[in-house]
């Protein structure tokens, strides 16, 4: 009995040992799986929490492209342009210095009791041999050297060609840099067209919006029209905000509502605009009228073609720049205040008419300027007299099918000449002033033109000119609807078309402002 006993306490023992080793290893799990929830949730917050703060840094870039593109210099010191570097000076190594050369030393004497026993004859055997040793060792010397000298020559030949070369490198480029400060002085169509790209180049954007402008230049009137390329509504994260889930152990996306992204959007474009409007006029004093157009590249989604619309165009002049504190400004309210066309939809994209179009900008510009009236044998219209140049407008009108006459030159109220198109849909009384120019035309003129048609109770108003309109007047008239602009560069091609007669306008000649440094 007392052995079965035994065995039986045992057992019990036993087993109640193992159902603690159990409890603690149950228990030893339960706090390894809250540890690793733990973990787990604490990882997905961070992971929540980075994404977050991502997302926060993007946004804030595009919260505030305009201000810190300010805190970047717009103008290019063409200075930094010329080259100072020198061509590295020649290293020759260990080659350039000389080994030393063969030393003569004789084998040591013997001693005096030695020569009794034959060592003078075997000292004499090892000066021979040391002698023919040491020849050897100076020919060598002789042959190395040689080659050396003729070494180092090739090299310096080599180098002073590098030398050259180099230096003729650097003066063609600093010659090229001088030839294009003299071309910015003299305004030179190229040269400043170039200059004005290579600023706008330097625009400071964040990496995920287009760094992409192209610039028409005309010296009458200091005009520049710039083209320029928007980011599309992508560059707007569609996320508004990360949270982690711990009962999914997964991070939740907040999606940003449609009207929040398109009011960044909105904010980004008119930003960007507005930077490029400062770039420009702070690169370059000189320009008086800026005309600025950003375009986006989509696919029309009912053609599937690629295109590339406009989403803002803007006119300004210098006069109005300087009234701007752009780093304070609301880019929409600062763009209403410019009277800049903007799209009411630009996330679709819904695009608007450019105030002028770049591609016949380029044209007419190249056309306008590089022809020299001095070595031209067409007919000039700067240089006939205003009466005539009234008849000649006249008569163009009428070669287009219209009805006109020219009136009085005494008291005409500001008016050179009326026409009437007898069509009954869009026919009516237009007023035409014609104005034989070669400096720029100002807001004043587009204000006598509303004027005189308010006098005559005309439908419509045409101003004619043999020269350009200030960025105002396209305003002016694009916000009065009824009245046409036509300048030099569009009146030649009229009259080619319609009176089949080859004129041009001559460039105006070399201002006598003072120039800024």
């Amino acid at each position: 009995m007392g052995s079965g006993q035994g065995r039986y306490s045992r057992n019990v023992w036993n087993r109640q040992e193992a159902l603690r080793f159990q409890r603690q290893n149950a228990a030893a799990e339960k706090a390894a799986e809250r540890e690793r929830k733990l973990q787990r949730t604490a990882a997905g917050k961070a992971q929540a929490e980075q994404l977050n703060a991502d997302l926060e840094a993007r946004v804030a870039r595009l919260e505030f492209i305009l201000r810190c593109g300010l805190d970047r210099k717009a103008a290019i010191d063409l200075n930094t342009m010329l080259r100072t570097d020198e061509f590295p000076p020649l290293d020759l190594d260990a080659y350039g210095v000389a080994p030393p050369r063969p030393v003569w030393t004789p084998p040591p004497e013997p001693r005096v009791m030695a020569g009794f026993f034959g060592a003078k004859s075997r000292h004499d055997r090892r000066v021979a041999e040391a002698r023919e040793l040491f020849e050897r060792a100076e020919r060598d010397y002789e042959r190395a050297e040689a080659a050396r000298q003729q070494w180092m020559r090739e090299q310096r030949a080599r180098h002073d060609a590098a030398v050259q070369t180099h230096q003729a490198e650097v003066a063609r480029h600093n010659n090229a840099v001088a030839q294009f400060a003299a071309g910015l002085r003299e305004r030179d169509r190229e040269n400043v067209q170039y200059y004005l790209e290579l600023a706008l180049s330097r625009t400071l954007l964040p990496d995920d919006v287009p760094h992409a402008a192209e610039v028409a230049y005309s010296p009458r009137g200091e005009q520049a029209v710039v083209r320029f390329e928007l980011p599309s509504i992508d560059v707007i994260p569609e996320v508004e905000s990360y949270t982690y889930v711990a009962t999914t152990a997964t991070v939740r996306k907040k999606e940003r509502p449609a009207a929040k992204i398109a009011r960044l959007y909105r904010s980004v474009i008119g930003q960007i605009t507005l930077l490029y409007m400062r770039n420009i006029f702070d690169s370059d004093p000189e320009l008086d009228n800026v005309e600025l157009g950003g375009h986006v590249r989509s696919v029309n989604p009912a053609t599937g073609q690629r295109e590339y619309p406009c989403l803002i165009s803007i006119a300004t002049d210098r006069a109005t720049y300087p009234g701007l504190n752009l780093r304070d400004v609301e880019p929409d309210v600062c763009l209403r205040h410019l009277n800049a066309l903007v799209s009411h939809h630009p996330q679709r994209p819904e695009p608007v008419t450019p105030i002028r179009d770049f591609d016949l900008a380029r044209y007419s510009f190249v056309e306008a300027v590089d022809v020299v009236a001095s070595l031209d044998s067409r007919t000039d219209l700067t240089k006939i007299s205003p009466t005539e140049f009234e008849h000649f407008v006249r008569q163009l009108f009428e070669a287009s099918g219209l009805e006109g006459w020219t009136t009085e030159r005494s008291g005409d109220d500001g008016v050179d000449a009326v026409v009437i198109n007898r069509d009954p849909m869009v026919g009516g009384l237009t007023i035409v002033q014609a104005k034989r120019y070669t400096n720029v035309i100002g807001v004043s003129h587009i204000r006598e033109l509303v004027g005189a048609m308010d006098e005559k109770r005309a439908g419509r108003g045409i101003l004619v000119t043999t020269s350009w309109f200030a960025s105002g007047c396209k305003i002016k008239a694009r916000d009065n609807g009824r009245i046409q602009l036509i300048e030099g560069s569009e009146l030649v091609h009229l009259v080619k078309e319609h009176l089949h007669k080859d004129v041009l306008v001559a460039p105006p000649a070399a201002r006598s402002r003072p120039r800024h440094q």
